[in-house]
């Protein structure tokens, strides 16, 4: 972070436009054979089996916050809880695109 940053109002409360191309909403319409197809009934599996893996695991840790036990077992977390329940598929299904030479870079919120 720079200690110094000058703002110039001018240039900064300067009226303009964004302008960008359409952004499609809603608009996935793949039929599941062909998902199947291309993913394979293998893959698509152990994406289901990865999704419920981290919902697990996020009920795990929200439990051990607010009770201190989790399917009998007691311990004590007093560390940060920010869960993503809800959001597996996106974790998931950005892995699954990943490639042998990319690159991950976790944030505050990546659990999953």
């Amino acid at each position: 972070m720079p200690k110094e940053l000058f703002v110039d109002p001018q240039v900064t409360r300067k009226a303009d436009r964004l302008r960008f191309p359409e952004i499609p909403v809603h608009a996935y319409a793949t039929p599941l054979a062909e998902e199947r197809q291309r993913y394979g009934d293998r893959t698509l599996v152990r994406v289901l089996r990865d999704m419920m893996m981290v919902r697990e695991f996020e009920t795990m840790l929200g439990s051990f916050k607010a009770q201190g036990a989790y399917a009998g077992i007691d311990f004590v977390y007093k560390g940060p809880a920010h869960l993503s329940i809800g959001q597996e598929g996106a974790a998931v299904g950005s892995a699954l695109a990943l490639k042998p030479d990319d690159h991950v870079f976790g944030s505050h919120r990546s659990h999953g």
